[in-house]
């Protein structure tokens, strides 16, 4: 039995633009999809049956490890960036800034104040209040 190839968007099966939607769903898929894989997986193998799954097994159990380590990296990463802000925030009080209001427009004056909301920062510049995220440059 011979099968077709699937051709690209030129009058082939996929209309002009799908494949790379479904390409795109694809790598959405994330660590949960990933660990529900593995688990089920696991569940249905039996690591005493000897030969090639015992192997398999050894290696699912490793990256398992592997992906867990990680995601506590990540976690540990994200909160030091996050306990950083506050900090970094201090070390600009009497300092000239840029900061883009909520119009996109840059405003440039001195930081005369820091005020913490729910541990954020903002920043207080020519009398208003600006997230640090809207910080464009600080002046030496």
């Amino acid at each position: 039995m011979t099968i077709g190839g699937v051709t690209g968007s030129s009058g082939g099966a996929y209309p002009s633009g799908r494949e790379s939607k479904v390409e795109n769903r694809n790598m959405d898929l994330g660590t949960d999809t990933f660990l529900k894989l593995l688990v089920t997986q696991m569940r249905y193998q039996d690591p005493f049956s000897g030969g090639q799954d015992i192997g398999d097994f050894m290696s699912q159990v490793a990256q398992f490890t592997m992906l867990e380590r990680i995601i506590k990296l990540q976690q540990a990463v994200e909160n030091f960036a996050a306990q950083q802000g506050p900090v970094q925030s201090l070390h600009l009080l009497n300092r000239m800034v840029e900061v883009k209001d909520e119009y996109g427009e840059v405003q440039s004056g001195e930081v005369t104040a820091i005020r913490f909301e729910d541990g954020k920062p903002l920043l207080r510049v020519n009398g208003r209040e600006y997230p640090l995220q809207s910080l464009q440059r600080v002046e030496g």
